[in-house]
């Protein structure tokens, strides 16, 4: 039989803890994330570009990308939401770095 290790030991300790809070018997920490609304995504963008092709020009996001955001079709990961707020904030450090 295999030798246990604290990999195996973790592993185990970590689906037990799963199959509890599945039974209801335990709830676990959750993180909230700021989901970043379009609308808020729009203004950014206004705010620093005319269109969202200017917006990719000057920034390197594709435009397709910054619309579907705009529009609500899909929302930016982690990343993206930190440039955008980096963006919100000094839209000309984010811009110098993109040209590098």
């Amino acid at each position: 039989m295999a030798k246990s290790t604290n990999f195996g030991d973790a592993l185990v300790e970590s689906l037990e803890e799963v199959r509890a809070w599945k039974r209801g018997e335990i709830a676990l920490e959750t993180v909230r994330v700021d989901p970043m609304p379009a609308e808020r995504i729009r203004a950014i963008r206004k705010a620093v570009a005319k269109s969202a092709k200017e917006f990719e020009a000057r920034f390197g996001i594709p435009a397709a990308t910054v619309n579907n955001w705009e529009q609500g079709r899909r929302s930016p990961d982690p990343a993206g939401r930190l440039l955008l707020k980096v963006i919100e904030s000094d839209p000309e450090a984010v811009e110098r770095a993109a040209k590098r």
